[in-house]
């Protein structure tokens, strides 16, 4: 190899070490700062929750705009339907997200292994991916909360989180 051939090379690894350094910071500032239920221990909780936008310490929910929030999870049986449950705790006063709490999330859940869509029922010991997108209105006051979400099948829930946030102006 000649001199400018090494040169080339080290120029390659150089960039991909800068882009993969520039991918870690990416996905680090992109951490949701998730907290187990009360009483509820979910393994691996923090690697399976993102809500965006969030930053590390509390999520910032914008009004008149929307958050979208992404788990992965397994059920240990079949799990014939799956409930959001979706309120903003303030002061121990539980008020629900208004068009999500209460509703299927069978629509909003997918195969974590291929992307296609699994409608309920889903099947025991089987990874999958729910993405829900839910506004922020206008008319929530600006106030520093806790957001718990949890998806249940009626009995007992799938998976559970709760964040601190706070609802600002747009």
């Amino acid at each position: 190899m000649d001199v400018s051939s090494v040169i080339k090379m080290n120029k390659v690894y150089i960039t991909v070490a800068v882009l993969l350094a520039v991918a870690v910071i990416a996905v680090r500032s992109n951490t949701t700062p998730a907290e187990q239920c009360p009483g509820q221990n979910f393994e691996g909780l923090s690697d399976r929750i993102q809500v965006l936008p969030c930053e590390s310490k509390r999520c910032k929910l914008r009004k008149n705009s929307n958050t979208t929030v992404i788990l992965k999870f397994q059920t240990k049986t079949e799990v014939k339907e799956l409930t959001n449950n979706v309120f903003a705790n303030l002061g121990g006063l539980p008020l629900p997200f208004i068009g999500v709490s209460g509703m299927s999330a069978c629509p909003h859940v997918k195969r974590a292994d291929n992307g296609q869509p699994a409608p309920c029922p889903l099947a025991a010991n089987v990874e999958y991916v729910y993405t829900n997108q839910f506004p922020i209105e206008s008319f929530y006051p600006q106030v520093p909360l806790r957001v718990h979400w949890a998806l249940n099948d009626g009995q007992k829930d799938v998976i559970c989180f709760e964040v601190p946030a706070i609802i600002t102006k747009r």
